[in-house]
């Protein structure tokens, strides 16, 4: 189980590190610079967490046919979920190039035209990224489904260091500032992308794919992985949806607030990796125990994961909480603004330790059997009522707080998530929901 389990928290840490180096490599220029490539990141994770989110719906019909034995039916969905995850990340892609600043306007109001400007430019060159990263998720998916975890560290460890040494020759050597963070990313997406997919077909022998060319989609297996995949997908593209709005009431605060509030989130992100990555890796575990008829097992699994999570996370906290200062120090921010950003992380330290993993970890234990439309419905509801709708109460009832009522309200939320998702845990229902 460590196996799989400690090559998809790295995974997950260099995921996430891509953005969390663009910022930090751009703040020599700026604060305009930090917060025109924060903002677009939280469009790009809003992309990402949908085609994660698709690609999570294919992988659990997939490794519910490996437990049961039925490669066939399992082949079949490996080739229905790339076909399907890669047309999503190309529309993806037609939409952001079309809607560009338009986009940008709905979602974030009226910027400073730097800030705009280079918003714009980031937001291009991702969007051109967006079937790459489609192709990454579902190749990546794949492969943890099949068990080879350590396969899909290794490209994130890749992506990760082709981004780092592009954005040094881009930014600092040839001073292309925001474009040339853009063009890094796209570029680092690009090339590992496509190393993955080629790896379905000459790193492993579980599943004989044919060529994509013979590749045709029908209705059996589509509705399969749509079933669970649309759900998911729904859960966290309203999730980001909704983060997206608050972070239209923290515009509202001057750059100092969005600044801090987008590095700190930025530095969040990277701490919830460990508990992401266990989360991950329960969709193989479990799901093959529920294709087994293994309910005792699957229910042993999760909880062992969940613990592990709550120990992970913990460190984590307890380290961010120490150091912020000198974390927060290496994005070279105003006095201002790096004060406002500790507050952010200490307080995050204490509310993560104790929620985060039973409202997000736990999730995907029930996703994992297929529990994906009781899961949508909480954090849907969940996200509406405490963190967008709490974060508007809360700013108009106690102005003085400025920023740090939409942190309160994220905080909400995750305690409203954790407790419905530990009664649901400890009941029967969830293993009763496997795929047909």
């Amino acid at each position: 189980m460590h196996g799989i389990i400690l090559p998809l928290i790295m995974e997950q840490v260099f995921m996430a590190a891509i953005g969390m180096f663009d910022v930090i490599m751009v703040s020599g220029i700026g604060e305009d610079a930090i917060s025109a490539v924060s903002l677009v990141d939280f469009i790009n994770q809003l992309i990402n967490s949908v085609l994660t989110a698709l690609s999570t719906g294919g992988v659990i019909v997939c490794s519910q046919y490996v437990g049961r034995k039925n490669l066939d039916a399992a082949k079949e969905a490996v080739q229905h979920l790339v076909l399907i995850v890669v047309l999503a990340g190309t529309a993806l892609m037609a939409v952001a190039l079309a809607g560009n600043r338009l986009i940008l306007g709905l979602l974030y109001g009226s910027l400073e035209k730097s800030v705009m400007d280079n918003a714009s430019v980031y937001f291009t060159l991702s969007g051109i990224s967006y079937p790459f990263i489609a192709l990454f998720c579902c190749s990546a998916a794949v492969m943890r489904a099949l068990g080879y975890t350590k396969l899909s560290f290794h490209t994130s460890l890749t992506m990760n260091i082709l981004n780092i040494l592009m954005n040094g020759v881009f930014i600092f050597l040839l001073k292309w500032g925001v474009f040339g963070a853009g063009l890094a990313s796209l570029l680092s997406r690009m090339i590992v992308s496509l190393l993955l997919f080629s790896m379905l077909f000459r790193k492993q022998d579980m599943l004989k794919l044919a060529p994509p060319l013979t590749w045709r989609l029908n209705k059996k297996t589509s509705s399969a992985i749509l079933s669970l995949a649309i759900p998911t997908s729904l859960e966290s593209s309203i999730f980001y949806i909704g983060r997206l709005l608050v972070q239209s009431v923290v515009t509202g605060f001057g750059t100092s607030a969005i600044a801090a509030n987008a590095v700190s989130l930025t530095v969040t992100e990277f701490l919830h990796m460990p508990g992401a990555g266990i989360g991950i890796g329960m969709i193989t575990i479990v799901g093959r125990c529920i294709g087994a008829d293994e309910k005792k097992q699957a229910r042993e699994n999760a909880s062992y994961l969940i613990r592990l999570a709550y120990i992970l996370q913990g460190i984590c906290c307890i380290a961010s909480m120490i150091l912020a200062p000198q974390i927060l120090g290496l994005y070279n921010l105003t006095p201002q603004t790096l004060e406002i950003g500790v507050v952010m992380l200490v307080s995050h330290g204490v509310i993560c330790g104790i929620f985060w993993p039973m409202g997000f970890t736990t999730a995907n234990a029930l996703k994992s059997a297929g529990d994906v439309k009781f899961t949508m419905t909480i954090s849907t509801t969940s996200m509406w009522l405490c963190r967008v709708g709490g974060s508007y109460l809360l700013v108009r009832l106690f102005p003085a707080l400025g920023v740090y009522n939409v942190w309160i309200a994220m905080y909400c939320d995750w305690i409203l998530r954790a407790g419905v998702y530990f009664l649901r845990f400890r009941g029967e229902k969830w293993l009763d929901k496997k795929v047909k």
